[in-house]
Parts: structure tokens; sequence; C-alpha cells
């Protein structure tokens, strides 16, 4: 006993000093030795060979060295024994490991092999239309942050990265060339190693979002920012474009499901450098016992605007510690995984002192997260009703601050009103010129919870694959929000007060899923079909809300159908056709449900003698709750058709899709009519004057304004349909040679759904034009076009080489404005009595303001043409466990020219080359 304690004792002490120190544990346990020499024909040893060694319990990985020998301690045992090596064929096989012993084999040199060399985002074969990113196609890409990735995808395209400003993700669209359709961003998913990245609660905004280009740093409402997502951990990566199971929801436009590292690697090393950014990386994977294994990670990224500005930065620190832990309970095996994460990204603007001889403004976005997971895998032993049951369970704390310094200065005596209630109260004259800073601080919690089984049994000849579960978010913002002196604050026109983010209700979801996927054969014809329901309700809300009293129903349907096999000459000619339907939503966040309160001060008496003790402001201030109670969740239904062929390695699929979200989130603007007294000070006796005058012995004059507040409606609708599809032919023997063309055709449709409020930016007879004229439509347009991409790649296996080469870009683009129309529908006056407009309404001298100016070419087409840009990548290994890789995008770039309003214009191609290169060292 006494030595069991003390192996115990020891075996705290080595995990104590790993999670601090990094350092290698190494545990004495009950283990046989096995050596593995692995040769060719000509009896000389195999470097680089993957060897594994694994059954239900335990799974071990280890690669051969240059004499072709790898060694193994692994518990007696009967495994299934597997070689993989890029040049040979695989071989694998099952035998008795419960003695020490040597193990030799011999692989067979194969070429076409080769085709395991996938450098480009292969399409799944399942129900949903998916593009899979694996390993070998990220380190050929050389991704500086997840945004890099979005070239794989159908109708992708390569881009010069910008990381000092935030990259959110389009799927299925060009992206709209205005504001208030960002919908489509948020509605994408993004679950990391099985944890949902919820930014439910993101509610870190700048006091002052128009310095330094803060509010393009901003994520509110945008959700994920790829920049944070770096892609060194990454194993493989599916993209969900089309409809995802029910155990997903709380997402409208895509799923993104991130598969990170595990298990045992050697140590890896990776620098990139180009022209805007460099990276370091340094993982290692350690296997502690033959059923447990620590993976652990550091990557830093340091990022500029441009090389030649040292004043605006990015940098971002990622640090991972994961365990994958399996043991039996009762019979059946356990897998635990275990994450511990923690991230760190900052934006920094400061101002150049070679520019400006103040140099004081400064703005820094810092966001912190913490984040730890635990999941559970249990499965059941084949054969029974129960498949597996699996719990993921995740916490993660954000602490994020914006810090701003500004310098403001008036051009004349101005005055601001601090008060934070409504009503009448005096304001204060500032300072010409001062330095303001303000803080926002953040500090989102984030607790996600899903319970899910499978059930698998047979009913005739459908075969049963069930998913039962439940899911549960919860989302808190413990942070103290804006704050700044309201003495000195950074702008006098601001709208708004500080406000504690702590002060808003916790923002919690559940949801019940249920779904079953069916598979069945009749004869040579197989079908699979996939019918689910997901139902979900926001808890927690105040009553007032309409979402607290709906309950979302989301029914999910995919069928496919296996074709009988065509035999086509020497080969066998596969097809399956798939349909899909599904219905999802995506629920307001918590900055929607909550928006900050509208400050209006109306300035009643602005009186400053020179004499400061006689100075005196009033103002007339208004408080608006914006908050809008009939918000409810968008809705997008989504309708697919995909056809898959497959013949003589040759894949082939075309996939047509049809989105639509009427109801999208957007911020519209509704005037209201506020009352206030406008003092006169003209009879005033300033050289008899013993005391600050006091507004109830002044003569005023009554006034009536209209001012527009922003609102949040479901007032954005995007269509979106297409056509994806994909080619990748074998790797020609001889060339060693791929070929793969991919591309869309997108139409997106962007409107908006409810009439908007327009104040003619005009004056008459010195003073402001009072009527509001209410438009069918704001600015819309539609986009649609045709984006390919052509990858050429060879591998040499003599050099250990990959060659690639894109040729990509737009065969077509056309931007089409929504129609316009100037005349308003209708128009309301500080009454708010309503009056329609009518055509002779624009002939009248004053309604006739109303008629908006809209131009001849603001609702004419653009007919964008061909282009191209052609980009190089070269991976080599340079020296045994050292790679070298490079990239050039835009090596070469053409723009065709285009018509627009009758006139030929040619464009000039301002893009430049982005080239990088790096080294990756594993060892």
């Amino acid at each position: 006993m006494h030595s069991m304690n003390k192996r115990f004792t020891f075996m705290k002490a080595n995990l104590i000093i790993f999670f601090f120190c990094f350092t290698t544990i190494v545990l004495a346990q009950n283990s046989v030795e096995v050596q593995v020499t692995v040769t060719d024909e000509q009896q000389q040893g195999i470097a680089e060979v993957t060897v594994s060694i694994k059954n239900n319990l335990h799974n071990y990985i280890g690669l051969t060295d240059e004499k072709g020998i790898a060694y193994f301690q692994v518990v007696p045992d009967q495994y299934q024994i597997q070689y993989f090596h890029i040049g040979y064929q695989s071989q694998q096989y099952t035998k008795d490991l419960r003695a020490k012993q040597m193990i030799g084999v011999v692989l067979t040199p194969l070429v076409k092999e080769l085709q395991e060399v996938i450098i480009t985002a292969e399409e799944g074969k399942g129900l949903s239309s998916t593009s899979v990113i694996n390993r070998k196609a990220m380190e050929h890409l050389q991704p500086s942050s997840f945004a890099d990735l979005m070239e794989l995808l159908p109708g992708g395209l390569a881009k010069t990265p910008n990381l000092t400003k935030t990259n959110v993700i389009r799927i299925r669209e060009f992206g709209p060339s205005i504001s208030g359709y960002a919908t489509s961003a948020l509605g994408v998913q993004f679950v990391m190693d099985g944890n949902v990245l919820n930014s439910n609660m993101d509610m870190l905004q700048a006091v002052k979002d128009n310095q330094s280009g803060a509010s393009s740093r901003s994520t509110n409402g945008y959700g994920m920012d790829m920049r944070m997502l770096s892609t060194n951990d990454i194993e493989s990566v599916e993209i969900i474009r089309g409809i995802p199971t029910v155990s997903y929801g709380d997402l409208t436009s895509g799923l993104v499901l991130i598969h990170r590292k595990s298990g045992y690697t050697k140590w890896q090393a990776r620098v990139k450098a180009d022209e805007f950014s460099k990276s370091y990386y340094i993982a290692k994977g350690f296997t502690v016992t033959p059923t447990w294994s620590l993976n652990a990670s550091l990557d830093y990224l340091d990022a500029l605007s441009d090389p030649r500005d040292v004043y605006e930065t990015y940098k971002r620190v990622n640090g991972s510690i994961r365990s994958k832990k399996t043991f039996e309970w009762f019979g059946n095996t356990v897998e635990w995984r275990s994450n511990l994460d923690y991230s760190i990204n900052i934006d920094d603007v400061k101002v150049d002192p070679d520019t400006d001889y103040l140099a004081t403004d400064s703005y820094q976005n810092r966001r912190q997260k913490i984040s730890f997971s635990n999941n559970f895998y249990y499965k059941f032993q084949p054969g029974g009703l129960f498949k597996h049951m699996k719990l993921t369970t995740n916490v993660n704390q954000g602490i994020e601050d914006i810090k701003q310094s500004v310098f403001v200065q008036y051009n004349g005596p101005t005055s601001v009103s601090i008060a934070t209630e409504e009503g009448v109260n005096d304001g204060f004259f500032p300072d010409l010129s001062f330095v303001s800073h303000t803080k926002t601080e953040g500090r989102p919690l984030n607790i996600n919870g899903k319970l899910e089984t499978a059930l698998e049994f047979q009913s005739g000849i459908l075969k049963h694959n069930l998913e039962l579960g439940v899911d549960y978010k919860y989302s808190h913002n413990y942070g103290r929000g804006e704050m700044y002196d309201l003495l000195t604050p950074p702008s006098t026109k601001s709208s708004t007060r500080p406000r504690a983010y702590k002060d808003i209700p916790a923002y919690q979801n559940i949801a019940f899923f249920a779904g079953d996927r069916v598979s069945w054969s009749l004869g040579e014809n197989n079908f699979g079909l996939y019918g689910g329901l997901r139902v979900s309700k926001m808890l927690g809300l105040n009553h007032n809300f309409d979402l607290s009293k709906k309950v979302y129903f989301e029914p999910r349907f995919m069928l496919q159908w296996g074709l009988p096999k065509l035999a086509l000459g020497e080969h066998i000619l596969k097809a399956d056709v798939t349909l899909g339907y599904g219905e999802l939503y995506k629920l307001p966040t918590g900055l929607m449900l909550y928006p900050d309160k509208t400050y209006n001060d109306f300035t009643q008496l602005n009186f400053k003698p020179e004499n400061t003790a006689y100075q005196a402001v009033n103002y007339m201030t208004y408080v608006d709750d914006l908050t809008n109670y009939q918000l409810v969740a968008a809705k997008n239904t989504k309708k697919e058709i995909r056809l898959d062929l497959s013949y003589a390695k040759h894949e082939f699929f075309i996939n047509y899709f049809d989105e639509k979200m009427p109801n999208g989130f957007r911020s519209v603007s509704e005037y209201k009519t506020y009352s206030y007294k406008r003092y006169d000070t003209s009879g005033i006796d300033l050289e008899h004057l013993t005391e600050k005058p006091k507004i109830e012995n002044l003569p005023y004059e009554e006034r009536k304004v209209l001012q527009g507040n922003g609102r949040r409606e479901n007032g954005s609708s995007t269509y979106k349909r297409g056509i994806e599809f994909g080619y990748a032919s074998p790797r020609f023997e001889g060339i060693n040679t791929r070929f793969t063309l991919s591309g869309a055709w997108f139409e997106t449709l962007y409107t908006n759904t409810i009439p908007v409020q327009e104040k003619p930016s005009t004056s008459l007879a010195g003073k402001d034009y009072a009527l509001i004229g209410i438009y069918k439509n704001a600015d819309g347009n539609k986009i649609s076009g045709m984006n390919y991409n052509l990858v050429v790649d060879t591998y040499l296996p003599a050099l250990d080489m990959n060659i690639s080469a894109s040729f990509q870009g737009v065969l077509f683009k056309d931007d089409t404005r929504e129609w316009k129309q100037d005349q308003p529908m209708s128009y309301f006056g500080v009454d708010g009595v309503i009056h329609e407009f009518t055509d002779a309404d624009r002939k009248d001298a004053y309604l006739q303001w109303l008629v908006r100016n809209v131009s001849s070419t603001d609702n004419l087409n653009r007919h964008y043409t061909f282009d191209l840009q052609v980009n190089l990548k070269v991976s080599k290994r340079i020296y045994k466990e050292i790679k070298a890789s490079l990239f050039v995008n835009k090596l070469y770039a053409y723009m065709s020219p285009y018509t627009f309003n009758k006139t030929k214009i040619y464009r000039k191609n301002t893009t430049n080359p982005y080239f990088g290169m790096e080294l990756t060292y594993n060892f």
C-alpha cells in the first residue's frame, strides 16, 4: 500500500510539472515492448511511416525513424496494426501483442497512393452540402488565420488578409455593398471540439466608435471574428453550407465544425512571415499512458495594417492544453476529453508622432478568453439498442477592454448635459480643449452544455440511427460597461451615458431535438433519409418580449438516393441525388434585446457672459428606451438539391440551393416629436446682473422638433440562391498531377422589408424642415455572378515537393440596384398625424422637398466582366524534418474592361502581389 501511495504521489507531481512547465511525463506501468521495422522491397528502412496500433480500449501512434524502426510500450492485448506512408501501399492486420516482440513488414510502392495528397477542400458525400478541409490542405495553403480557409469553399477566392480589422464569414454570397445585412454572418455557428463558440453576450463597443476605425474592429451583430482562430492546431474542418442535423441550432447560414489535433505527435514548430504579419507556433502531443494522451501548444501572431505603419497593429496569442483519456465503465468504453484554452487578441492604434504634434489619440481593444471544457463519449458494445451517449460541457470567461484617449478641441464655447434622468437640468461649459479618456469593460461568461444519445435498430429493411438530446446555453456579461468622466466627454454630440453590462439580464436558451437517419436498399438502389425536429425557447425574458411567448420549431429533412451502379467501359459510374429542406432560426443577441438608452439633450438656455459666476446653461433631456419588445428570431428556409458523380476516380458534384431569410436584423431610424422651451436672454441687464438668471423669470418660446433614434427591427430580407459545382481529377501517373475545378454562381437579393423614415436635409426660411417621409424602401441591391477556381497541383515524390498553381477569379458579376422610389408613401409632422402623399403633393411648395433626390445613375446596373489572378504555392522538405513553403498570390492579375452607363471603363489593376514563406520543423 505504501508503494502504491508513493507511485500515486509521483504521478500527481509529474502532472503538475507538465501543466505548468510543459515537460514530458514518463510513468512506469505494466506493458510490453514492441519493435516495428518497416522496409521496402530492397530491405531498406522506410522513414516517416505512420504506425497505428489500436483496439477498442487503447490507441498508439508512432513514426518510424531513419532506419524504419519504431518502438512502442503497449498493454498486452490483441490489436489492429496499420501502416501508412504517402509513397507506399497501406497495410493492416490483427495481431496478439502479449509479450515482447519484433515485427517486420515490407511495404510495396504504389504511385496511386499519391491520390491521398489532397490540398484542396473535399466535397462531402453525406446528406448535407459540406466542405471538408484536411491538415494537408491547410499546410499547403499556409494560412495566417481561419479567414484564409474561405478560399477553399465553392466560389471562394484568395484575398490579401487584413488582420487589423474584423474578419467576418460569408457563406454562399458575395457580400452586400450596403449596411444592414449582417445576419448572414451572425447566423454562422462555430463549434470547436464539440463546444459552441458563443458570442451572444459580446457587447463590447467603443464609446467613440468613429475614432481610429473602432467600428471596423467591432463584432457586435457579426458573430465570430475569424482573425481570432489560428489554424495551427486544427486537424480538419467541416464547413456545412447546407442543412445541418437538428443537434445544432441558433444558426441560419451555416455551421463550422473544427477538430483539433489529438494524440501523440512529435514536437512541431512553425515560423511564418509575409508582408503584413509574422507568426510562431510550437506544439507537442504526449503519451502519458497507453490510454491517456496530452497535447500542448502555443501560438503567436503579430500583424500590421501596412508594413510602413507600425502604429496600427494586431496581436494574437493562443495557448492550449488538451487531454484525452479512455477507460472502461460497466463493460463499455468511455472517452474523456478535457481542454483548457487561453487566448488574447489585441488591436492597437496610436497616432504617428511624425504626423500629429499632439500624439495623444490612441485606441486599444484587448480581448482575453479562458475556456475549460469537459466532453464525455460513452460507447456501448455493438449489438445493443444504444450506440453511444455524449455529454459536452464548456465554461468560458471573457476579459475584454477597450481603452481610448481622444484629444478634444472645440471651435468655440460649447456646453454639454450630464443628466442621467429625463427632465429639465443644468449643463456646464467644458474646457475648450482637453484629453478624454474612456474605457469599455466587458466580462462575458458563457456556459454551454449538451447531452445527446444515439440509438441504432433495425425495422424490416429499414436501419434506424436515432439521435435525441437537449442543448442549453447561458450567457451573462459581468462587465462595468462604458466608463468615462462626464465632465470630459469624448464628444458633445454623444447621445449615450455610461451603462454597466452587469445590470443586463442573463441570456438563456434551451432546446430539445430528435432526429432519425433511416437507410435501406431496394435492389441496387440505396436510400438514406434524415428527418428531425428541434424545439427551442428563450428563458428568463421579461414577459413584455414577444420572444418570451414563442417556441421555435425547426423541421429538417434530407433524402439521398444512390442510383444503381452503371458499368461504362472498364469502370463503374456511381451517382447520388440528394435533396434537403430545413428551417433554421437565429435568436437576437443580448445587445439587440437590451440596447443602450438614448439621451436627447435640447438646449433651452445658453447664457455665457464674461463673468463666469453668472454663466448658465439649461437643457431639457429626454431618455428613450429603444428596446423593441416585438423583436423575434431571424428565420432562414433552406432548400437544396445535389448530384454527385464518381467515375474512375473522377469526382464531380453540382448543387442548387435556395435560401430565404425575410426578417434579418437591422437598425432603422424612428422619428419622434420632442418639446422644449427656448429662453430669451436678450432682456437681461448685464451691467446690473447680480446672480445667474433663473429660467422661471425669462420669457420663452415653445418649440417642437422631430428627431430620429436607431432601433433594432426584423427589417432585412436576404434571398440567396445559386449553383455550386466542383470537379476533381485523379492524380495522373507519370506527371503526378491533379486538376481541381470549383466554383459557384451566386445571386443574392438584399432588401428592407419595412418602410423607412427619412428627414430631408434641408432648411426653409432658416428653420429645419419639419416633416418626415415614410418610404417603401431604402438602398437595396441584387448581386449575382460566377466565381471560378482551377487548381493544378503536382507532387514530386523524389523531391518530396508539392507545387500548385491556382487560376481563379470572377467570370462575370452584376450589381443591380434595387429600384429606389423618390416619392414617399406618406408623411407626418410634429403632430404625429400620418398623411398620404399624392402626386399633386410633388408640386406643393413645402411638400415637394419630401421627394428624394434620386439621380439617373442610382438605379443603373453595373456589369463586371472577366478577371483572373494566378497564385503559386510550393512546399518542400529540405532536410529530414524541416519543410519550407512559400506562396505568391496575385502573381499575375488581369481585369477586363466593363461598360457602365454606355461608357466603357478600363479597370486599372491596383492589386499588388501578396507573398510570404514559412518553415515547419518536426523533432
